[in-house]
């Protein structure tokens, strides 16, 4: 890791997978400053502060019925900053889904189950 505090945005609108991925990533590297989204709306009310990465779910709608999907949001933040690392998390284990994320400016796809946390731990610590 080049930043010794890197930011970490994690937007995703299941509350415990999202507590869960934060203690995971604080429990492996106390560095991390995360920040947490419900929505990619919050999320990009909050791009101006800068994160270092950010893991976006795919499905982000399955709570508020107009929120934006995981595509539109990841479209405006590589508008905003097209440097800025988005690691694409989704129960989808469709290699179409994940191909489009990847043509879009993801950094990589990673799929819900045992090995996720361990695998964006690595993918951060990678690109940031």
């Amino acid at each position: 890791m080049r930043n010794t505090n890197p930011t970490i945005f994690i937007v995703d609108d299941e509350p415990l997978l999202t507590e869960m991925l934060a203690d995971y990533l604080k429990e492996h590297y106390s560095g991390f400053k995360i920040k947490t989204f419900p929505t990619g709306e919050a999320c990009l009310k909050h791009l101006h502060e800068n994160p270092d990465a950010v893991v976006l779910d795919y499905y982000l709608n399955s709570k508020e019925k107009e929120a934006s999907n995981g595509i539109d949001i990841l479209k405006d933040i590589k508008h905003q900053n097209k440097n800025l690392p988005v690691i694409m998390l989704s129960s989808q284990k469709s290699y179409g889904t994940a191909s489009q994320t990847i043509m879009y400016g993801a950094v990589h796809y990673v799929i819900k189950g045992q090995d996720a946390f361990q695998e964006i731990y690595q993918l951060i610590k990678a690109n940031v």
